[in-house]
């Protein structure tokens, strides 16, 4: 497995001298119990304290699974770059009740930290064999709360889900939406709302882009238990999720002909109208905030391919008429393998005044292959920058499945699938104060590759802010052809 590149500093005059003087922090981590630990063969530990042998990623602690009121194991027994003891690399501090951060720290953009530094790997899938997973998605909510989905081939395929209560730390035991009378079923996306709960989405497939339905379940108590399955709209593909700033509030989205965005308020158990987004060729983003500025991209058609753009000022109670902020994506290799689809992330702050919207095309400007490309707002999504390139590869390789997070300081985090080594399959990332002046050198995120010649990498991954850290997921192939992999930068997004 190749070891990352040290970090290095950005030659940015007056900034660079904060980036030598400010330095990660100590994180004391305290997680309290029901988790499940997944080691590399997919064996479970956990409960609510006690002796015993914990495991993640095969380091095991002689502490036992971690327990209520910070009981931590005595030696390495999770390792996402922190040590058993609660200390590592990163900035942040992690109070008793989980909680990982708020949004009311200093808000200064141009603010330098020390470099990102991604802990040690973690598979979430907890399969033993070796069944593909693909697909991945994430999303995080308060108190530390995390949900990821993917489709699992263990046996028949499924939209798989895994959550977890300490950002990450641990990981719970997999559950899942099986095919109900459909083909199969595909596309997961997750959704966690302001009052934390959990939202798990799936595409159920009747007759593949002509007809289907998207599926739900959902968890009011942080994946401990889940509701029944239910049907939330026909819908012929690519639906997707966000959870909106106050409980029970939840956007669900879909493609076709006759593409659309609706709202719940209530967890889900009814629906208001349909907001029309027109014929969608690929997914939506869907990006809520506090102040009510609700952002929504999306693909126009294959014809036309035109990044278009919905925005309310209302939580998605109105909307702004549709425009287009790019006039041409640029081109999408639909029969590359891996295949790239036109697919786009979007993030923003807390305040939704900063906004950033990226995807994989090639383009002019760029090195004749997929590059990832960003658009900027600082004004809400009055105005936008032109297309900025974000990986710095110095020679020709594709870079694709795109996906962003911003932070509440307006920092810009991406991160992507990476073929710059040899075509090998691995995950990079880069931060920004300000896109428009350029990223920060682009960092690897895996600590170990596997082939990209696979029959399926999905088509985006999952990139979150939670409080100062940041938190990577996407879909591996060191141990075969397709796993469910996480990582954290502690203190990337924090002061």
């Amino acid at each position: 497995m190749p070891s990352r590149p040290a970090p290095t500093v950005p030659p940015r005059g007056g900034v660079r001298a904060l980036w030598l003087l400010l330095t990660a922090a100590s994180v004391l981590s305290c997680v309290s119990g029901n988790n499940v630990e997944t080691d590399a063969g997919g064996s479970t530990s956990g409960g609510t304290g006690g002796a015993g042998t914990a495991s993640v990623g095969g380091h095991t602690g002689t502490g036992g699974a971690l327990g209520v009121g910070g009981a931590t194991a005595t030696d390495a027994a999770v390792d996402t770059g922190r040590d058993a003891t609660g200390t590592g690399t990163g900035g942040a501090r992690v109070d008793a009740s989980g909680d990982r951060g708020t949004t009311d720290a200093p808000t200064d953009a141009s603010l330098t930290l020390g470099p990102a530094v991604f802990g040690k790997n973690l598979r979430i899938n907890d399969d033993t064999g070796t069944g593909n997973q693909s697909e991945v998605t994430m999303a995080a909510g308060p108190g530390g709360l995390v949900l990821t989905g993917w489709m699992d081939s263990r046996s028949t395929r499924v939209c798989a889900f895994s959550s977890s209560t300490d950002g990450g730390l641990t990981w719970s035991k997999n559950v899942s939406i099986p095919n109900n009378t459909g083909m199969f079923v595909g596309d997961p996306a997750v959704a966690i709302d302001g009052g934390g709960t959990m939202y798990a989405v799936c595409q159920e497939y009747l007759n593949v882009g002509v007809t289907g339905n998207i599926r739900m379940m959902s968890s009011t108590d942080h994946g401990a238990t889940w509701s029944a399955i239910q049907t939330i709209q026909s819908a012929p593909d690519k639906p997707w999720a966000g959870g909106g700033t106050t409980d029970g509030t939840l956007f669900v989205s879909w493609l076709g002909n006759a593409a659309g965005i609706k709202r719940s308020l209530d967890h889900g158990a009814t629906w208001g109208p349909i907001q029309p987004l027109g014929n969608i060729i690929h997914g939506t983003g869907i990006t809520a905030s506090q102040s009510g500025l609700l952002h929504v991209p999306y693909n126009l058609d294959s014809a036309r391919n035109q990044l278009r753009y919905v925005r309310s000022k209302d939580n998605g109670g109105t909307y702004d008429a549709p425009r287009d902020i790019v006039a041409d994506m640029g081109t999408f290799c639909f029969t590359c393998s891996p295949r790239q689809h036109p697919i786009v992330g979007s993030s923003a702050d807390p305040t939704g005044r900063t906004v950033a919207i990226t995807w994989s095309s090639t383009m002019p400007g760029g090195q004749g292959d997929d590059d990832v490309w960003l658009l900027y707002s600082k004004d809400g999504g009055d105005t936008w920058t032109q297309p900025i390139r974000v990986n710095d590869n110095p020679t020709a390789s594709r870079q694709f499945q795109a996906w962003v997070a911003v932070d509440a300081h307006g920092r810009v985090h991406v991160a992507w699938t990476d073929l710059r080594d040899n075509g090998q399959n691995e995950t990079f990332y880069a931060r920004s104060a300000d896109p428009t002046k350029g990223f920060e050198p682009n960092q690897q995120v895996t600590d170990g590759r596997g082939s990209a010649m696979t029959d399926f990498l999905g088509d985006y991954k999952g990139i979150v802010v939670q409080g100062p850290d940041v938190l990577v997921v996407w879909q591996d192939t060191r141990r075969d052809s397709g796993d469910i992999y996480f990582s954290r930068a502690a203190g990337a997004a924090g002061p």
